[in-house]
């Protein structure tokens, strides 16, 4: 009996360290809000003092003009090109790294996986099959489908749409990355997990990175309370984590591959949320500046 509580005590730990890095997420971006809302407040002092300065900056942003309802959708758009930019970068990076068979690459890679390999035990394989379960197709897409049916029942018809939208390109968007690359997998001989298909970029960590950060985006546009949205982002980054390394420890893919997975997701997801909220704040903009029709005498 000692035995078998000690071999369960040890199967747990992988998941104990799964929630101490949650909350090690949670509590270092709870801490960031209030940063980055000095931040902001930072920024907007040199624009208003421009403004005072400039009087045709005053005129163009000044209260009573018409484009400075729209000044928040400009930074949304500009805040997502530089981001887009910053994350695609570094996909591209990567990308080009394969295309040319880099050898800084391979050995990077190699090394990786045979460090992964020689450090197995069953609890950590427990855990990680898990991981790969839960973010593998299967486990997305019923995800995604109950996410829908809520969405859908609560009749949040746009959000529905972004929603499917997202987790759709992204997955076609991974398939025509494998077939452009068509990248071997390592040697199946060290895999605890059968898998099929070519290997650069990652499709788990890629689908986790679209579905779990779509999810994210919509619990952060749902959830009132500060701390309950740096939970479900805290949470997002622990999936993609775990469902990323898993892909490395089980010897189904190479390291690059998960990096190359989560950089390209990110990317996506952050342009379709960037179109999606500009779209969203330009609505609402002109749903605001629309006059009511006057009303009818008597």
């Amino acid at each position: 009996m000692q035995f078998d509580r000690s071999v369960l005590l040890l199967d747990l730990v992988p998941f104990v360290a799964f929630v101490a890095v949650f909350l090690l997420f949670w509590g270092a971006i709870y801490l960031a809000i209030p940063l980055i809302r000095r931040a902001l407040n930072f920024a907007v002092r040199p624009l208003a003092r421009v403004s005072t300065r400039w009087s045709w900056v005053g005129r163009f942003l000044g209260e009573g003009s018409p484009w400075r309802a729209y000044l928040p959708v400009v930074l949304v758009v500009l805040a997502g090109v530089i981001l887009t930019i910053a994350v695609g970068d570094s996909f591209l990076d990567t990308a080009e790294l394969v295309h040319a068979n880099s050898a800084a690459l391979q050995t990077t890679d190699v090394r990786v996986h045979d460090w992964a390999v020689h450090r197995r035990a069953d609890a950590v394989t427990f855990f990680f099959v898990t991981m790969t379960n839960a973010g593998g197709p299967f486990g997305d897409a019923a995800l995604v489908i109950v996410s829908a049916a809520i969405l859908l029942f609560r009749r949040r018809l746009r959000w529905l749409a972004y929603l499917v939208i997202t987790a759709g390109g992204g997955a076609l968007l991974n398939l025509q990355l494998k077939h452009f690359f068509t990248r071997a997998r390592p040697d199946v001989a060290d895999a605890l997990r059968a898998a099929h298909g070519y290997s650069f970029p990652s499709g788990h960590a890629m689908g986790a990175t679209v579905v779990y950060g779509a999810l994210s985006y919509l619990a952060f546009r749902a959830i009132t309370r500060w701390s309950w949205r740096a939970a479900a982002v805290a949470f997002t980054l622990t999936m993609i984590l775990a469902v990323a390394s898993s892909r490395v420890y089980l010897g189904v893919h190479w390291v690059s591959d998960v990096i190359a997975g989560v950089t390209a997701g990110t990317t996506w997801v952050i342009s379709t949320t960037v179109a999606y909220e500009t779209l969203r704040r330009i609505r609402l903009v002109r749903r605001v500046r629309v006059p009511l029709p006057a009303q009818m005498p008597g």
